[in-house]
């Protein structure tokens, strides 16, 4: 008796709350207990459904995601107080500040998902509309607060719900029509109907019915569709040529890259390469900055590594520093060059950089923040203008730098404009030995899978590793070892849905959430008049 009590109690709702939140950390790299997605919010349902306001639900939404983000986000402390050589009290604090930021997004989820199932409008026909579509409004709503925190002041998609599959082959195929934000609409529904069939007292049989046979009918297509993808893409592989790649994992450390010479730095990577050389690989690949200067200013290291590109016979891509002056003043890309066995090179600059990473936002409106961040190694990066194919040989490659990748709306334009492979080179070292590297290859996933193209990977410190177009990671290295990786590639020129189109399925879903929240508030207030 007691028991129940508590359960139905506020203090029950909290509990509900933070097992939603400990499920959501279960899901993602390291653990990569994915099956739990499809449960992970019903606590969480529970707790809004048994709330009594708007507020109450926004309070039990924040709290999940609270622990949810500070429990994936962890390796911040590490990264703040190790390469920002701040005091662990500030970098546990930057933990919870981005944290409690992130949270805000899925407080409002549960806020607006209590309106869906409990409408509260005086009105029968209205209240039974409203009731009627939540298991259509609730995903709508979590895929329109997870739109805004992946692109509002410049975005954090850091592992979105869809992510949490990228093990789940047959079900993330279906990204190359609706993205990641389609994926998590999925989850969010499935978990919605769970809920409602096992939990929701009030809910009548006709409505169960057809929630279960329209999510059942959901499933179905999309793990059907996605078996033939998988079936679609291999055939059409099947007498394709393949492309040997080589990945060097130079390992050296975050704060002795910056020190060591270029003569030094360069004779790493090269002498890596020359093992490598070995396997004849058509194309290598080095790791993001793994020449941390600015190459076109010293002509004796531009001129070794092209003439050992031209020599060797390869297309040589690799990260290093790029500078270009005007307005009256130099600007610093994080740039990647292909250097291409035919002597000719081409580079690309990064897009999206990483705030209070590779810049600091608002620098000139806000001084005296670069003034406090001063010292504590954030770069003063110029973002890139234009989306640059990398060509050499037979190879057109879309470069992802690091960050990048995650950013399904950039990373789509590279197979559009004629990409038929897709590079990502990163430097996570960053992160330590901690689950972020893993998380970080869990979200390069869907470059491959949304895209159907193959991902060749090299990072300083690893993970490196070879994507196939369905997103099956087909080989990868350890972290922290000097090593490299070979594996093989197939070029691939077609173009999918998502590629052309991009997030259409997500503007849909967004404009039935807005346009619904506004017939909500027309028939509150017209009702709030009436009396």
């Amino acid at each position: 008796m007691n028991l129940k009590i508590n359960i139905n109690s506020r203090f029950g709702n909290f509990l509900f709350s933070i097992l939603s939140g400990i499920l959501l950390i279960l899901i993602f790299p390291e653990f990569n207990l994915e099956f739990i997605a499809w449960i992970a919010l019903v606590p969480l349902f529970i707790s809004i459904n048994k709330s009594k306001s708007f507020k109450e639900s926004f309070l039990y939404g924040f709290i999940s995601g609270l622990i949810f983000y500070a429990g994936i986000l962890y390796w911040i402390v590490y990264t703040v107080h190790v390469f920002g050589n701040l005091p662990y009290y500030i970098s546990i604090f930057a933990l919870l500040l981005l944290s409690s930021y992130l949270a805000l997004y899925i407080g409002f989820f549960a806020g607006f998902a209590k309106i869906a199932i409990n409408p509260a409008i005086k009105n029968t026909k209205i209240n039974k509309y409203f009731a009627s579509l939540s298991f259509i409004l609730v995903p709508s709503c979590w895929v329109f607060f997870e739109y805004l925190k992946s692109t509002l002041l410049t975005g954090f998609p850091w592992e979105n719900l869809g992510f949490s599959q990228y093990l789940n082959i047959p079900f993330i195929q279906i990204s190359n029509i609706v993205g990641v934000f389609g994926l998590s609409f999925i989850i969010v529904l499935i978990n919605f109907v769970i809920f409602h069939f096992i939990f929701y007292k009030n809910i009548a049989k006709k409505q169960a019915a057809v929630e279960f046979l329209f999510s059942l009918s959901v499933v179905l297509l999309v793990v059907a569709y996605g078996y033939f993808n998988i079936y679609s893409v291999k055939k059409s592989l099947s007498g394709r040529k393949s492309y040997r790649v080589a990945a060097i994992q130079g390992n050296i450390g975050m704060f002795q890259k910056w020190k060591i010479t270029k003569k030094r730095t360069t004779r790493i990577y090269l002498n890596l390469t020359k093992k490598a050389m070995l396997y004849k690989p058509y194309l290598v690949l080095w790791p993001e900055t793994s020449l941390p200067y600015i190459i076109s200013a010293y002509p004796a290291y531009w001129n070794r590594v092209m003439n050992f590109a031209e020599k060797n016979k390869i297309d040589l891509i690799f990260g290093a520093i790029g500078a270009r002056f005007y307005n009256y003043k130099e600007h610093y890309y994080n740039r990647d060059y292909m250097f291409a066995r035919t002597g000719q090179y081409s580079y690309y600059d990064k897009h999206h950089l990483v705030p209070f990473g590779e810049y600091i936002p608002l620098r000139h409106q806000l001084p005296f923040l670069a003034h406090i961040l001063k010292g504590a190694g954030i770069g003063n990066f110029t973002p890139g203008e234009k989306f640059r194919i990398l060509k050499g040989g037979k190879i057109k490659a879309g470069s992802m730098i690091c960050y990048e990748a995650y950013f399904d709306s950039l990373v789509r334009h590279f197979s559009k404009d004629g990409a038929n492979l897709y590079i990502s080179i990163t430097d996570d070292t960053w992160y330590g030995k901690t689950a972020a590297p893993y998380q970080d290859m869990s979200m390069t996933v869907f470059s491959a899978a949304e895209n159907d193209r193959y991902v060749a990977r090299a990072g300083n410190s690893g993970i490196s590793g070879i994507i196939s177009p369905t997103g099956s990671i087909i080989a990868e290295t350890g972290i922290f070892k000097r090593t490299f990786l070979i594996g093989n590639i197939k070029l691939i020129n077609h173009k999918t849905f998502f590629a052309v189109y991009g997030n259409i399925f997500a503007h849909i879903i967004i404009y039935i959430f807005i346009i619904s929240i506004i017939l909500y508030i027309y028939f509150k207030r017209r009702n709030t008049n009436k009396r």
